[in-house]
């Protein structure tokens, strides 16, 4: 992951942005979505859900969750926004530290939270003359001060706190000082690159991946080629049925960058709701 970190920053420095977003978005269009695609299959294995009606309530109630939250972002989209983060913030966490930890109770969920808004507030505060850009489509209202900075320390507190804590009483498998120069790298990173490919960086190399092999792994028992071939298989409708999605929402759109990146945000927005629940259930 680190290799794969500091080359991106290199492609960063030597192409232009017109050339970043287009591997950006390859990467999110890719690995990133296909990460999510495999949600029912990883609900009917871990209920033990089987035939055909079965699949079919996962899948209307799976579609439900996804266009309440389309239709939430409409009406209360500064609150959805929060709660979005909130979300992403614990699904981040929960991915990268579920295996380090020995135990799952309230304070590593805080700690998951904490460490994703951690992340995630590093990325805004560094970049946030596009993130107020596009946050200001989705709720409505402009945004002119870096709120970022001010969210970012109590953030970054927590999960120091919590770190040292989970230590402390051997229930997390790490080194701290390891972690916290993670966080300088995404911090270098953020800072040389836009903030659609600092995003593309953190979530394609240190969560989609991670996450796919965890899926094969759940789903098949290993980690093999034969496995990750059975799991692209399983995900190719789903995942073909997203593109075409999106690459129709593009030609609507194309004529207005900033309001596409918006769209498409609260469309991945909806879409992780149900993927997050899915992927605490398959972790717990």
């Amino acid at each position: 992951m680190l290799v794969s970190t500091f080359f991106s920053m290199w492609f960063a420095i030597y192409f232009q942005d017109v050339v970043e977003n287009a591997v950006a978005y390859f990467l999110i269009l890719s690995l990133g979505i296909l990460h999510g695609t495999n949600d029912l299959k990883l609900i009917q294995k871990t209920y033990q859900f089987k035939g055909v009606i079965n699949f079919i309530k996962i899948l209307f109630i799976y579609i439900s969750l996804v266009i309440s939250g389309i239709l939430l972002f409409n009406y209360l989209p500064l609150f959805m926004l929060s709660v979005f983060i909130l979300f992403s913030a614990y699904h981040f966490g929960e991915q990268y530290w579920h295996s380090k930890m020995t135990d799952l109770n309230l304070t590593t969920k805080v700690f998951y939270i904490s460490y994703g808004l951690t992340v995630l507030f590093l990325l805004l505060a560094v970049n946030y003359h596009e993130a107020n850009i596009i946050i200001e489509n989705i709720i409505g209202t402009a945004i002119s001060t870096n709120i970022y900075v001010y969210l970012l320390p109590p953030s970054a507190f927590l999960f120091l706190f919590f770190s040292i804590k989970l230590y402390l009483e051997k229930k997390m498998h790490s080194s701290i000082v390891e972690e916290f120069f993670y966080l300088l790298v995404f911090y270098i990173i953020f800072q040389t690159t836009s903030l659609l490919w600092g995003f593309a960086i953190y979530f394609i190399f240190w969560h989609s991946i991670p996450s796919l092999t965890d899926q094969v792994s759940f789903l098949y028992g290993n980690t093999t080629k034969k496995s990750f071939i059975k799991y692209l298989k399983s995900s190719v409708l789903y995942w073909s049925i997203s593109i075409l999605g999106l690459a129709l929402l593009y030609l609507i759109l194309r004529n207005n960058d900033k309001l596409f990146l918006s769209v498409f945000f609260t469309l991945m927005a909806a879409i992780t709701f149900p993927h997050v629940w899915v992927m605490s259930k398959l972790n717990k």
